[in-house]
């Protein structure tokens, strides 16, 4: 379930596009220290290529999935910056004109539009702070958009993508857990429990087999792995951290 209104999520989605559309072309060129083999070019390409193939299932029918085809791949060089900001004003138009309560295609089943909405303000803002790191700038996500964010990674990828065996849980072993605590936000905790053939997780304060302190962006990020686990202040088993990230390349 959101913490946030669909108010909030129309503002953080053309906040977080217009942070990344401010990319100067010199830049383009820098590489992703986290992501290798990404550039900056790449991380714009990608999201405005997500923005351009998301404003058509915003008008397809629910059983009716875009093909990535039907989107042409970005422009290379400078020129892929006005494509973004083409298609960024074009998601937030489509958005804008549907009715949210609709049903609509996406990747992960039939969905609405205010699942949509949600996802685009999620993953462009992962991706704005990817394209920060790449000069070594520390702009953290708004701890009310990465506490959220945090819910949406487990309601949404986790069920659809995560590897669980991947972690390498011994069948009929006890059911490791991960206990998240964000330091500047209320409410901002979580219980992970890493079952052999399933993750189910609450919002509780609780003791875990290990807990990662940190602010709500450092968490998302850790969670995304886009920071590793020392960024943050682990208590107990922090190899569970490190075998969640090795699961989670979503």
């Amino acid at each position: 379930m959101s913490r946030l209104q669909t108010d909030d999520y129309r503002r953080l989605l053309r906040e977080e596009s217009d942070r990344l559309a401010a990319i100067g072309a010199d830049d383009l060129t820098l590489a992703i220290p986290h992501l290798p083999g990404w550039t900056v070019h790449s991380v714009v390409g990608h999201v405005g290529w997500i923005f351009r193939w998301v404003s058509q299932c915003m008008v397809a029918t629910p059983d009716a999935l875009p093909p990535r085809s039907a989107v042409g791949e970005p422009p290379v060089g400078p020129d892929v910056l006005a494509w973004y900001t083409e298609a960024a004003q074009l998601a937030q138009e489509s958005l804008e004109r549907c009715d949210l309560n609709e049903p609509r295609p996406s990747w992960a089943g039939t969905q609405d539009g205010h699942w949509w909405l949600r996802r685009l303000s999620h993953e462009v803002a992962v991706h704005r702070w990817d394209v920060d790191a790449a000069d070594g700038s520390v702009n953290p996500i708004d701890a009310a958009h990465a506490l959220d964010g945090i819910d949406e990674l487990l309601e949404v990828y986790v069920p659809t993508r995560f590897r669980l065996e991947s972690m390498g849980l011994p069948p009929g072993a006890a059911s490791p857990t991960i206990h998240l605590h964000a330091t500047d936000i209320d409410e901002g905790e979580w219980l992970l429990r890493l079952g052999p053939d399933q993750l189910t997780w609450e919002r509780s304060h609780a003791k875990g087999d290990v807990a990662a302190r940190g602010t709500a962006s450092d968490l998302l990020l850790m969670m995304w792995n886009r920071i590793t686990p020392d960024r943050l202040e682990v208590f107990g088993d922090a190899d569970l951290l490190v075998r969640w990230q090795a699961a989670a390349r979503f």
